[in-house]
């Protein structure tokens, strides 16, 4: 029986996610279904595509622990914790923004803003994107660098 309130849940919620934008989050504990086309990276979890549910979880402190769960069976995930984030012009339409990442690697998220509002969650990006330094090559005459030193 408790399954069949879950899949009607579910269902409901996917139905409603088809005639309203995206993304959009719940009042009590910020819900927002989430749908990606490409992998993307979430602290140590990588999201294939597919549609989510980001929900923040009960938690009396002030740590920001979010639950992802897969919108089409409401299985959990990835359980995160998070930090603090802010904007101070918050975007009811944008909520979601993703690090800087190096070509060939994974986009990685780094905030999730609750819609309209200034406040959200940051998470934190486990590869971070190192710089790439040139080297100082040395070579003979004839050599791949055409005899330059």
């Amino acid at each position: 029986m408790k399954s069949i309130r879950v899949l009607t849940v579910v269902s409901l919620g996917l139905l409603a996610g088809f005639f309203t934008s995206p993304l959009k989050a719940d009042d009590f504990n910020k819900a927002t279904l989430v749908t990606i086309d490409n992998p993307v990276q979430v602290q140590d979890t990588v999201l294939l595509p597919g549609s989510y549910i980001f929900e923040l979880g009960p938690t009396p402190t002030d740590m920001h622990v979010v639950w992802i769960r897969n919108a089409s069976n409401y299985h959990l995930v990835a359980t995160i914790v998070g930090d603090s984030a802010y904007r101070p012009d918050p975007d009811g339409t944008k909520t979601l923004t993703f690090y800087h990442t190096a070509a060939g690697q994974l986009p990685t998220l780094k905030n999730w803003y609750f819609a309209g509002e200034t406040l959200g969650v940051h998470f934190n990006n486990l590869n971070p994107v190192v710089p790439v330094m040139a080297k100082n090559h040395t070579s003979t005459a004839g050599g791949p660098l055409g005899g330059m030193k």
